[in-house]
């Protein structure tokens, strides 16, 4: 339960942030630039094994997103449907379900390769190294909001 509660977090707060028309390149180059440098220090990642980890991550990423975007349609239209039945309500849990499965797969796929390229000590740093960014923007959205009102 409390991955599902995490995961829903994750999606819906990095949505908020890509999602916004207001961010531009330049802010999205400085957000992944931020990103790259987080993540190789707290892995501590050499120049050489982030000239490989990087790729492999980006991809990974590309993957999420994706299926992230199939499952934020299907909230989105079964959030906004009127009248379904609880046969509906079943099928759209069995949906994000597969969602689900979906992304631990390409997780798991994506470690697994990484851990060919790269320490398997650094890349067991890497969900915690994710968890610590995600709060630190989340931190930091939550000072600028505090500040401008």
């Amino acid at each position: 339960m409390k991955n599902i509660i995490l995961i829903v977090l994750l999606l819906w707060s990095g949505v908020g942030v890509w999602a916004q028309d207001k961010l531009t390149d330049e802010k999205r180059k400085e957000f992944d630039a931020q990103k790259v440098a987080f993540f190789t220090q707290e892995l501590d990642l050499s120049p050489a094994e982030a000239a490989v980890f990087w790729p492999l991550y980006n991809e990974m990423q590309k993957k999420n997103r994706e299926i992230e975007a199939d499952m934020r349609k299907s909230f989105h239209e079964v959030r906004n449907a009127k009248g379904l039945k609880e046969a509906d309500y079943k099928e759209a849990i069995g949906k994000m379900l597969g969602y689900e499965a979906r992304l631990h797969e390409v997780k798991k796929e994506y470690y697994q390769k990484m851990i060919q390229v790269v320490p398997a000590s650094k890349i067991w740093k890497l969900s915690d190294a994710e968890r610590k960014f995600h709060r630190q923007l989340f931190d930091k959205l939550r000072r600028e909001s505090c500040s401008q009102k």
